[in-house]
Protein backbone atom coordinates (compact mmCIF):
# COMPACT_ATOMS: atom_id res chain seq x y z
CA UNK A 1 0.00 0.00 0.00
CA UNK A 2 1.15 3.36 -0.75
CA UNK A 3 1.40 6.40 1.76
CA UNK A 4 -2.08 8.24 2.55
CA UNK A 5 -2.63 11.83 1.26
CA UNK A 6 -5.32 14.27 1.75
CA UNK A 7 -6.92 15.46 -1.28
CA UNK A 8 -8.62 18.90 -0.06
CA UNK A 9 -9.94 19.33 3.37
CA UNK A 10 -11.91 16.69 4.20
CA UNK A 11 -10.65 13.69 1.90
CA UNK A 12 -8.17 11.15 2.70
CA UNK A 13 -7.23 8.95 -0.28
CA UNK A 14 -5.78 5.57 1.00
CA UNK A 15 -3.86 4.24 -2.09
CA UNK A 16 -1.91 1.50 -4.13
CA UNK A 17 -0.70 0.77 -7.08
CA UNK A 18 -0.04 -2.36 -9.34
CA UNK A 19 2.34 -2.57 -12.22
CA UNK A 20 1.80 -4.12 -15.49
CA UNK A 21 4.54 -4.89 -17.23
CA UNK A 22 5.41 -3.04 -20.40
CA UNK A 23 2.39 -0.89 -19.70
CA UNK A 24 2.83 1.21 -16.83
CA UNK A 25 0.70 1.26 -13.33
CA UNK A 26 -2.81 1.44 -12.09
CA UNK A 27 -3.60 3.13 -9.21
CA UNK A 28 -6.18 2.04 -6.78
CA UNK A 29 -8.08 4.70 -4.82
CA UNK A 30 -10.22 4.49 -1.62
CA UNK A 31 -11.53 7.61 0.31
CA UNK A 32 -12.27 8.46 3.55
CA UNK A 33 -14.73 11.14 3.84
CA UNK A 34 -14.90 13.48 6.69
CA UNK A 35 -18.26 14.13 6.60
CA UNK A 36 -20.52 14.87 9.91
CA UNK A 37 -21.16 11.08 9.44
CA UNK A 38 -17.38 9.71 7.82
CA UNK A 39 -17.76 7.88 4.90
CA UNK A 40 -15.31 4.82 3.83
CA UNK A 41 -15.62 4.68 -0.29
CA UNK A 42 -14.43 1.29 -1.34
CA UNK A 43 -12.13 -1.17 0.67
CA UNK A 44 -8.86 -1.43 -1.20
CA UNK A 45 -7.39 -4.68 -2.44
CA UNK A 46 -7.08 -7.92 -0.19
CA UNK A 47 -3.21 -8.09 -0.20
CA UNK A 48 -2.82 -4.57 1.50
CA UNK A 49 -5.70 -5.55 4.08
CA UNK A 50 -3.94 -5.24 7.18
CA UNK A 51 -2.19 -1.97 5.69
CA UNK A 52 -5.43 -0.80 4.57
CA UNK A 53 -7.51 -0.82 7.94
CA UNK A 54 -4.74 0.57 9.85
CA UNK A 55 -4.56 3.94 7.68
CA UNK A 56 -8.06 3.98 7.93
CA UNK A 57 -7.71 3.95 11.43
CA UNK A 58 -5.48 6.67 11.47
CA UNK A 59 -8.08 8.73 9.88
CA UNK A 60 -11.04 7.54 11.17
CA UNK A 61 -11.59 5.05 14.00
CA UNK A 62 -13.50 2.21 12.88
CA UNK A 63 -15.72 2.72 15.84
CA UNK A 64 -16.56 5.81 14.66
CA UNK A 65 -16.92 5.08 11.25
CA UNK A 66 -21.38 5.40 10.05
CA UNK A 67 -21.11 4.03 6.00
CA UNK A 68 -18.93 2.65 4.00
CA UNK A 69 -20.22 3.68 0.22
CA UNK A 70 -18.95 0.62 -1.66
CA UNK A 71 -19.16 1.64 -5.79
CA UNK A 72 -19.14 -1.76 -6.22
CA UNK A 73 -18.57 -5.23 -5.99
CA UNK A 74 -15.27 -5.94 -7.98
CA UNK A 75 -11.84 -7.33 -5.99
CA UNK A 76 -10.04 -4.07 -6.56
CA UNK A 77 -12.74 -2.53 -4.00
CA UNK A 78 -13.53 -5.06 -2.18
CA UNK A 79 -10.29 -6.30 -0.15
CA UNK A 80 -11.36 -5.16 3.20
CA UNK A 81 -15.02 -5.06 3.15
CA UNK A 82 -15.54 -7.89 5.23
CA UNK A 83 -13.42 -7.28 8.05
CA UNK A 84 -14.62 -3.64 8.08
CA UNK A 85 -18.48 -4.02 8.04
CA UNK A 86 -17.37 -6.56 10.86
CA UNK A 87 -15.55 -4.32 13.17
CA UNK A 88 -17.18 -1.29 12.65
CA UNK A 89 -20.78 -2.77 13.92
CA UNK A 90 -22.51 0.91 13.59
CA UNK A 91 -21.24 1.52 10.18
CA UNK A 92 -23.96 0.76 7.55
CA UNK A 93 -23.41 -0.60 4.12
CA UNK A 94 -24.26 1.82 1.24
CA UNK A 95 -24.42 -0.24 -2.28
CA UNK A 96 -26.58 -1.41 -5.05
CA UNK A 97 -28.55 -4.21 -3.90
CA UNK A 98 -27.01 -6.51 -6.91
CA UNK A 99 -24.00 -5.57 -5.35
CA UNK A 100 -24.60 -6.91 -1.80
CA UNK A 101 -26.41 -9.76 -3.20
CA UNK A 102 -23.19 -10.85 -5.55
CA UNK A 103 -21.22 -10.02 -2.46
CA UNK A 104 -23.18 -12.49 -0.43
CA UNK A 105 -21.78 -15.48 -2.48
CA UNK A 106 -18.51 -15.71 -0.84
CA UNK A 107 -19.12 -13.46 2.57
CA UNK A 108 -22.06 -13.15 4.99
CA UNK A 109 -22.74 -9.62 4.04
CA UNK A 110 -25.99 -8.65 6.70
CA UNK A 111 -28.45 -7.21 4.63
CA UNK A 112 -30.12 -5.91 7.50
CA UNK A 113 -27.27 -3.10 7.44
CA UNK A 114 -27.08 -2.18 3.60
CA UNK A 115 -28.75 0.87 2.67
CA UNK A 116 -29.64 -0.02 -1.55
CA UNK A 117 -27.95 2.45 -3.44
CA UNK A 118 -30.07 3.26 -6.82
CA UNK A 119 -29.36 6.07 -9.24
CA UNK A 120 -30.27 9.65 -7.80
CA UNK A 121 -30.17 8.71 -4.60
CA UNK A 122 -29.27 11.02 -2.09
CA UNK A 123 -27.40 9.73 1.45
CA UNK A 124 -27.37 12.20 4.00
CA UNK A 125 -24.43 12.15 5.95
CA UNK A 126 -25.22 14.67 8.38
CA UNK A 127 -23.79 18.02 6.83
CA UNK A 128 -24.10 17.06 3.30
CA UNK A 129 -25.97 15.07 1.26
CA UNK A 130 -24.24 12.64 -1.35
CA UNK A 131 -26.19 11.43 -4.74
CA UNK A 132 -25.91 8.36 -6.30
CA UNK A 133 -25.08 8.77 -10.28
CA UNK A 134 -24.05 6.12 -13.29
CA UNK A 135 -20.39 7.06 -14.32
CA UNK A 136 -20.17 7.96 -17.74
CA UNK A 137 -17.69 4.87 -18.16
CA UNK A 138 -17.31 1.13 -16.49
CA UNK A 139 -16.70 -2.26 -16.13
CA UNK A 140 -19.28 -3.74 -13.78
CA UNK A 141 -23.10 -2.86 -14.29
CA UNK A 142 -23.46 -2.18 -10.87
CA UNK A 143 -21.23 0.67 -10.70
CA UNK A 144 -22.26 3.62 -8.71
CA UNK A 145 -20.17 6.70 -8.53
CA UNK A 146 -20.91 9.40 -5.84
CA UNK A 147 -21.57 13.39 -6.22
CA UNK A 148 -20.85 15.31 -3.00
CA UNK A 149 -23.61 18.70 -3.35
CA UNK A 150 -21.79 20.22 -0.67
CA UNK A 151 -17.78 20.36 -2.04
CA UNK A 152 -19.12 20.02 -5.64
CA UNK A 153 -16.49 16.76 -5.40
CA UNK A 154 -17.31 13.52 -8.20
CA UNK A 155 -16.24 10.11 -7.08
CA UNK A 156 -16.24 8.87 -10.49
CA UNK A 157 -14.99 5.32 -9.85
CA UNK A 158 -13.61 3.98 -12.93
CA UNK A 159 -14.02 6.24 -15.19
CA UNK A 160 -10.95 8.71 -16.25
CA UNK A 161 -9.01 6.41 -14.70
CA UNK A 162 -5.53 5.98 -16.38
CA UNK A 163 -2.79 3.39 -16.70
CA UNK A 164 0.66 5.54 -16.31
CA UNK A 165 4.38 5.84 -16.36
CA UNK A 166 5.00 6.69 -12.42
CA UNK A 167 3.11 7.32 -9.64
CA UNK A 168 1.80 10.24 -8.37
CA UNK A 169 -0.86 11.69 -5.72
CA UNK A 170 -1.14 15.06 -8.48
CA UNK A 171 -3.09 14.58 -11.45
CA UNK A 172 -1.83 18.03 -12.58
CA UNK A 173 2.08 16.35 -12.02
CA UNK A 174 1.54 13.86 -15.18
CA UNK A 175 1.98 15.07 -18.65
CA UNK A 176 -0.71 15.74 -20.88
CA UNK A 177 0.67 13.53 -23.38
CA UNK A 178 1.24 10.15 -20.76
CA UNK A 179 -2.12 11.33 -19.49
CA UNK A 180 -3.78 11.18 -22.38
CA UNK A 181 -2.50 7.66 -23.47
CA UNK A 182 -3.18 6.31 -19.92
CA UNK A 183 -6.47 7.21 -19.84
CA UNK A 184 -7.08 5.85 -23.36
CA UNK A 185 -5.45 2.64 -22.80
CA UNK A 186 -7.44 2.22 -19.26
CA UNK A 187 -10.56 3.17 -20.87
CA UNK A 188 -10.52 0.86 -24.00
CA UNK A 189 -9.53 -1.82 -21.71
CA UNK A 190 -11.74 -1.26 -18.83
CA UNK A 191 -14.77 -0.35 -20.89
CA UNK A 192 -14.19 -2.14 -24.51
CA UNK A 193 -18.20 -1.34 -25.09
CA UNK A 194 -17.42 2.34 -25.92
CA UNK A 195 -16.85 1.91 -29.46
CA UNK A 196 -20.21 -0.07 -29.58
CA UNK A 197 -22.72 2.88 -28.26
CA UNK A 198 -24.90 5.28 -30.14
CA UNK A 199 -22.75 8.99 -30.65
CA UNK A 200 -25.84 11.04 -29.41
CA UNK A 201 -26.48 8.87 -26.22
CA UNK A 202 -22.94 8.39 -25.44
CA UNK A 203 -22.48 13.04 -25.93
CA UNK A 204 -26.15 13.17 -24.29
CA UNK A 205 -24.49 11.03 -21.26
CA UNK A 206 -21.27 13.13 -21.41
CA UNK A 207 -23.21 16.27 -20.80
CA UNK A 208 -24.88 15.20 -17.78
CA UNK A 209 -21.37 15.04 -16.35
CA UNK A 210 -20.37 18.19 -17.75
CA UNK A 211 -23.47 19.94 -16.52
CA UNK A 212 -22.35 18.66 -12.58
CA UNK A 213 -19.32 21.20 -13.18
CA UNK A 214 -17.28 19.00 -10.43
CA UNK A 215 -14.87 21.12 -8.26
CA UNK A 216 -12.37 18.21 -8.24
CA UNK A 217 -12.71 14.72 -9.61
CA UNK A 218 -11.29 11.66 -7.82
CA UNK A 219 -11.36 8.36 -9.43
CA UNK A 220 -10.38 5.03 -8.08
CA UNK A 221 -7.67 4.79 -10.89
CA UNK A 222 -6.37 8.60 -11.24
CA UNK A 223 -4.26 10.65 -8.62
CA UNK A 224 -6.90 13.41 -7.36
CA UNK A 225 -7.60 15.66 -10.04
CA UNK A 226 -9.14 19.28 -9.96
CA UNK A 227 -11.17 20.34 -12.15
CA UNK A 228 -10.37 19.00 -15.34
CA UNK A 229 -13.61 17.24 -16.83
CA UNK A 230 -13.27 19.37 -20.31
CA UNK A 231 -9.97 17.79 -20.79
CA UNK A 232 -11.27 14.02 -18.92
CA UNK A 233 -14.53 13.96 -21.31
CA UNK A 234 -12.95 14.89 -24.46
CA UNK A 235 -10.62 11.77 -23.51
CA UNK A 236 -13.15 9.58 -22.71
CA UNK A 237 -15.40 11.10 -26.18
CA UNK A 238 -12.10 9.77 -28.36
CA UNK A 239 -13.00 5.83 -26.51
CA UNK A 240 -15.56 5.56 -29.18
CA UNK A 241 -13.03 5.87 -32.61
CA UNK A 242 -10.27 3.55 -30.42
CA UNK A 243 -9.89 -0.13 -32.06
CA UNK A 244 -11.69 -2.51 -30.25
CA UNK A 245 -9.27 -3.80 -27.20
CA UNK A 246 -7.65 -7.37 -27.25
CA UNK A 247 -6.82 -8.76 -24.43
CA UNK A 248 -3.06 -10.15 -23.75
CA UNK A 249 -3.05 -13.78 -25.27
CA UNK A 250 -1.07 -17.03 -23.68
CA UNK A 251 2.24 -15.97 -25.09
CA UNK A 252 1.97 -12.30 -24.39
CA UNK A 253 1.08 -13.16 -20.91
CA UNK A 254 4.33 -15.10 -20.73
CA UNK A 255 6.56 -12.26 -21.90
CA UNK A 256 4.88 -10.17 -18.80
CA UNK A 257 5.44 -12.76 -16.07
CA UNK A 258 9.16 -13.18 -17.74
CA UNK A 259 9.18 -9.12 -17.33
CA UNK A 260 8.05 -9.71 -13.70
CA UNK A 261 10.65 -12.66 -13.06
CA UNK A 262 13.34 -11.17 -10.21
CA UNK A 263 16.93 -10.75 -12.26
CA UNK A 264 19.19 -13.59 -11.60
CA UNK A 265 21.51 -13.38 -8.99
CA UNK A 266 24.86 -12.19 -9.69
CA UNK A 267 27.54 -15.20 -9.49
CA UNK A 268 30.03 -15.49 -6.15
CA UNK A 269 34.09 -14.61 -6.73
CA UNK A 270 36.16 -17.40 -6.29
Amino acid sequence: MDEPYKAGPDVYVLPTHVTAPGLGNLIINAYVLLAEQPVLIDSGIGTDSAEFVAALESIVPLRDLKWVWLTHDDADHTGSIQKIIESALQARLATPVFAAMRMATWWPVPFDRVFALALDTKLDVGDRKLRALRPPTFDNPTSTGIFDEKTGTLFSVDAFGAILPEVTDNAADIPEADLRQGMVMWGASDSPWCHLVDVDRFEAVLEGVRRLAPSRILSSHLPAAGSSIDQFLAIVRSLRDCEPFVPPDQAQFQQMLAMMAPPPAAASAP
